[in-house]
């Protein structure tokens, strides 16, 4: 491999290593993961009925761990739970009053925070983190497929070498 390439690659697994640590990310992860991400999708959706697993899908976690959010949610009052009445094997989940305080206050300061984080960089700099970000996003299927077969192939070796 291309010393460049070991550099780069050093280099750019040390600055996410560093940005992952930053209270940014930490203030992002919350409306991506957890308590606060459910209430999020809560707020945000334009289902009628929000059940359970549609929560743990937008989320990408197990129904166990959604069970888990949605318990804590419910016992600081910032949702309701009530069997759907048109189908009443579901459970339907509502954002109460509280909840939506809370989610609106949390996005505010999220949004200051952005605000803050555009005016440290400057304009022109954020446009350019914007696009590379963009341009990560927009490959990340090529990312995911390389891996995908990386696994397979590591599993058809495995199964070889036995």
């Amino acid at each position: 491999m291309p010393m460049d390439t070991i550099r780069l690659r050093e280099a750019l697994i040390t600055q996410l290593w560093r940005m992952n640590k930053m209270n940014i990310i930490t203030y992002l992860r919350e409306f991506i993961e957890g308590e606060a991400a459910a209430l999020w999708y809560l707020k945000t959706t334009r289902e009628e009925v929000v059940i359970p697993s549609m929560i743990s899908e937008n989320l990408r976690v197990s129904r166990a761990r959604t069970a888990i959010i949605l318990r804590a949610l419910r016992e600081k009052g910032y949702v309701m739970m009530e069997i759907e009445p048109t189908d009443r094997r579901k459970m339907a989940v509502r954002l109460t009053e509280e909840g939506r305080r809370v989610i609106d206050a949390k996005y505010a300061f999220l949004l200051r925070y952005f605000d803050r984080y555009i005016a440290v960089l400057g304009e022109e700099h954020i446009s350019q983190l914007t696009e590379l970000l963009r341009q990560t996003a927009d490959h990340e299927q090529d990312l995911a497929d390389w891996s995908e077969n990386r696994a397979v192939q590591s599993t058809k070796e495995e199964k070889n070498d036995r």
